[in-house]
């Protein structure tokens, strides 16, 4: 849109220009009305005081008589061309129609510049209200997140773990389906976040975790085409189990790690 605003712009300035031009040439034409000579005094005088004014300008520059006299040449040269295209172009029979058209090429060139500007406008106005939206939405779903931190969740077990943690990914925008597999045999949640899946293991209170879990969680990721896989647990992994699980690029959320998933900080 701003490009089409840029290139109707670039139209009007064409538009104005046209249309001072005409007007100059009606104004430059008038005195032809009470001095029938008018065009020939023009053509005789106005080059050569633009060519003594380019011989002036040149001389002053740079200071040599050869470039001076060449700047004189040119001046004439140009003010002549200058002042014909004045007097006679275009022609006196023309110009009424000329200006008019002009003119009316402008008010139409306009009202659309007009237009685009107003729906540039309307449209950063929509989006600015889109990402205001977006910025309480996000700022809601912060609060939502840090309440969800003050329940009781690092005494949660299984069924209630598993609930309590498909609402923290719910939370992140996230698609969950529940595969149905007990968490200590399979990925029970599979998480779809658009652009990747994840199968997720959870195990709550009562469980012990070792390099085993990992094995499980990484079979869920195969078994059910995912991108990656994560244990989610609401206590501490033991040392090797959290190296098995770097070395195989499974997500390991422990205790320490759940308040900043829960908070966006952590991605699985």
């Amino acid at each position: 849109m701003e490009s089409e605003r840029a290139a109707v712009a670039k139209d009007a300035a064409r538009a104005a220009r046209q249309q001072r031009y005409l007007q100059l040439v009606r104004g430059f034409r008038g005195p032809v009305k009470s001095f029938e000579f008018w065009p020939a005094a023009v053509l005789l005088v106005g080059p050569a005081v633009v060519g003594v004014l380019g011989f002036i300008v040149v001389h002053m520059i740079f200071g040599s008589f050869p470039l001076a006299l060449l700047g004189l040449v040119l001046g004439i040269a140009g003010g002549a061309v200058m002042f014909v295209a004045l007097l006679y172009r275009p022609p006196d029979a023309l110009l009424p129609t000329a200006m008019a058209e002009a003119e009316s090429q402008s008010r139409l060139v306009n009202a659309r510049l007009k237009e685009k500007t107003e729906r540039i406008a309307e449209t950063k106005t929509r989006l600015q209200k889109l990402i205001d939206e977006r910025r309480d939405q996000v700022a809601s779903g912060k609060l939502q997140r840090a309440a969800l931190l003050q329940r009781n969740w690092k005494g949660m077990r299984d069924a209630e773990w598993e609930d309590f943690v498909v609402e923290v990914l719910r939370t992140h925008g996230a698609t969950v389906e529940r595969s149905g597999h007990a968490g200590d045999q399979d990925a029970n949640v599979i998480v779809d976040f658009g652009t990747r899946k994840v199968a997720v293991t959870t195990q709550g209170e009562g469980h012990n975790i070792g390099s085993k879990t990992i094995q499980h969680a990484l079979a869920g990721r195969d078994r059910h085409r995912c991108d990656t896989c994560a244990v989610v647990i609401n206590r501490r992994f033991t040392g090797a189990a959290q190296d098995f699980a770097q070395r195989n690029g499974c997500a390991a959320i422990g205790v320490t790690e759940f308040p900043d998933f829960v908070l966006g900080k952590i991605e699985l």
